[in-house]
């Protein structure tokens, strides 16, 4: 059996998924949580005191409570977490936190109508915590929970935002979808978009949406971002993607690869 196994058994989900958030936060200081979040870790290099910054997918707060750690008390945090076991985690770290800049949304980005079944499946015969998504997105799946969930659209959820400087955006295949739905607030503020992509088509849509904007390709690799040819055949160069537009670019140009 194995240890994820073990825990869950021993610990219930609700604890478990306790266990997972604050190891997190514990172990991210030391540096040692390796290249799978060197997004995480690349944050201090652009976020800055008095920056607003939106969480979508925020689950158990990897970014949040960094995001929140580097605005400080003068800037604010917008998380959507919609599937209310991940919320009531990330709820209570905000809290031990002291989080106070953050406000937490429990609702859906990207679906079709007022409300949708948000659900986790079953992958190999364990259950996918990271996985959780709007269902109707990935039918295919074998879904082992769900619940309704009230759908937004982004231009609505965040009208009030004064200031956004960045964006991060992870909800298993509906980025697209989110970001259209947000992109009268993307034209007002040109924040930079983090978007996690495993489709080369649904990238280049998103890329062409923002285009008009000025906003180009990138990707992070060795401490630097790179330019990304969203065109290019093959796999997806990426999973992750910056979507940085003119003035974050000139603002932060010592962050950029050059040969």
């Amino acid at each position: 059996m194995s240890i994820r196994k073990i825990l869950l058994s021993t610990l219930g989900e609700k604890r478990y998924l306790s266990l997972l958030s604050n190891t997190f936060q514990w172990l991210y200081p030391t540096g040692m949580l390796g290249k799978d979040y060197q997004d995480v870790y690349f944050l201090k290099k652009f976020i800055r005191p008095g920056d607003g910054c939106i969480d979508i997918g925020a689950h158990l707060g990897y970014f949040t409570i960094q995001l929140s750690r580097l605005v400080g008390p003068e800037g604010k945090v917008y998380a959507v977490e919609p599937m209310s076991k991940f919320n009531r985690v990330l709820g209570k770290l905000i809290v031990a936190h002291k989080a106070n800049n953050v406000t937490l949304f429990p609702v859906a980005l990207g679906g079709d109508s007022e409300y949708v079944d948000m659900g986790i499946p079953e992958v190999g015969q364990n259950k996918k915590f990271a996985y959780a998504r709007v269902m109707e997105s990935s039918p295919g799946l074998q879904y082992v929970e769900s619940e309704k969930v009230k759908n937004w659209r982004g231009d609505d959820l965040f009208k009030d935002v004064k200031r956004l400087d960045f964006v991060k955006c992870d909800v298993e295949g509906l980025e697209f979808k989110v970001m259209s739905s947000m992109i009268g607030t993307i034209r007002t503020h040109q924040p930079i978009l983090l978007n996690e992509f495993f489709d080369r088509a649904e990238r280049i849509r998103l890329l062409e949406l923002l285009q008009p904007m000025g906003y180009q390709l990138f990707k992070l690799e060795g401490g630097k971002w790179h330019p990304v040819d969203a065109y290019a055949e093959g796999n997806v160069i990426s999973q992750n993607n910056y979507f940085i537009p003119p003035s974050r670019r000139e603002q932060f140009k010592h962050l950029f690869y050059s040969e």
